[in-house]
C-alpha cells in the first residue's frame, strides 16, 4: 500500500501486525540489492522464483525452483532463501528483501534470534548475520511480476535451482 509520493500507508495492517515491524517495513529505504520471490500452484506443484537486482535497480540474475508440495509460506521462504544465498555468493554488503507476503516477513521480523522451529527460518537468519546490514519489504503483488513470470516458467519436476541471465520478454 503506496501512496502517490512513494510514502507507505499501513495503517490497514495494524490490528494484526506489531508497530515495530510496520515500522521496520516503513524505514527501508533503497538502493540496495534486492531480491523477491513468488508462488506457483498447480495440483501439488510448487515452485518459487524471483531475481536479484542491484543497488540501482537493475537486473543481475533471475532464479526459480521446483518445490514439490509445500504451503505458500514455505514457498515464500524458499524464494528468499535462494535469492539471499544468490546475494552471499556476490558478496554484498546491505541487502534489501521484498516479498508480497506479509506472513513471511513477520515470522522473519519476529525470530531474529535464529531460534525458529522452522528450518528455513534458522537457514534465513544464518545468512542474514552474515550480511552487514539488511531490511526487508512488503510489495504489492503487482509490483511482483518478474517474480510471478518466473515461478510460472518452472514446467517440470527437475531439482535444482534455474538461474535466468536475462529478464522475462513483456514484463
Amino acid at each position: 500500500m503506496v501512496a502517490g509520493d512513494g510514502s507507505w500507508k499501513l495503517d490497514l495492517f495494524r490490528p494484526w501486525v506489531l508497530d515495530e515491524i510496520i515500522n521496520k517495513i516503513i524505514g527501508v529505504p533503497p538502493p540496495h540489492p534486492s531480491s523477491d520471490g513468488s508462488v506457483r500452484f498447480d495440483e501439488g506443484f510448487t515452485a518459487d522464483g524471483g531475481c536479484v537486482r542491484n543497488h540501482n535497480g537493475e537486473w543481475i540474475n533471475g532464479f526459480a525452483k521446483y518445490l514439490g508440495n509445500c504451503i505458500v509460506l514455505e514457498v515464500e521462504l524458499w524464494g528468499i532463501l535462494d535469492g539471499l544465498n544468490l546475494i552471499l555468493d556476490r558478496h554484498f554488503e546491505k541487502i534489501l528483501i521484498q516479498t508480497d507476503n506479509i506472513e513471511a516477513i513477520n515470522i522473519i521480523l519476529e525470530d531474529s534470534s535464529g531460534s525458529s522451529n522452522s528450518s528455513l527460518v534458522r537457514k534465513i537468519h544464518l545468512i542474514l548475520r552474515k550480511i552487514e546490514q539488511w531490511k526487508i519489504q512488503y510489495i504489492l503483488r503487482e509490483e511482483n511480476l518478474i517474480a510471478d513470470c518466473l515461478a510460472k516458467s518452472v514446467h517440470t519436476r527437475r531439482l535444482g535451482l534455474r538461474l535466468f541471465e536475462n529478464p522475462p520478454l513483456g514484463v
